[in-house]
């Protein structure tokens, strides 16, 4: 499982997903793609930040996938990124 909150909320106000592992292994590629791109790879077992230019990057990469949890993310991406948020990704 892996939990996606803003950095910047401190009161736990603002917008949070959460991926369950069937959907990580659906999106496995696109944090390697991420990797190779950047050198930063979200950690489905660790504690990752995803700023703006990284969010645009798994966008790009998601946007053609028709899955209901992943457009849920590729929204999720989006409102963030329109926002300038830094979003952590929490896994366990």
């Amino acid at each position: 499982m892996l939990d996606l909150s803003y950095l910047s909320d401190s009161d736990g106000t603002k917008p949070s997903l959460i991926l369950h592992d069937k959907v990580l292994k659906k999106i496995e590629a696109s944090f390697l793609s991420l990797k190779n791109k950047t050198g930063v790879y979200i950690d489905p077992y660790g504690k990752t930040r995803v700023y703006p230019e990284h969010q645009k990057i798994l966008i790009d990469y998601l946007s053609d996938f028709k899955d209901e949890d992943i457009v849920s993310l590729v929204n999720y991406l989006i409102e963030a990124r329109n926002e300038n948020e830094v979003i952590i990704a929490d896994g366990d």
